[in-house]
């Protein structure tokens, strides 16, 4: 997660903070000035090869 944050979305490391993993779902807490960013790379991109439903939480 952490590689597909600052490498696919260019994430700085130090915007990315706790992760959650369970086995559907995974929380990300991301600086807020930094999360549009995050959430517009994700959609557009994959993790792994596979396509993820991503949404802002709060």
């Amino acid at each position: 997660m952490v590689g597909a944050l600052t490498g696919e979305a260019g994430l700085p490391a130090t915007a990315i903070g706790k992760i959650d993993g369970f086995a559907t779902r995974t929380y990300v807490a991301i600086e807020r000035s930094q999360a549009s960013k995050a959430l517009d790379r994700l959609r557009a991109g994959k993790i792994k090869g596979r396509s993820f439903r991503t949404r802002k939480l709060g």
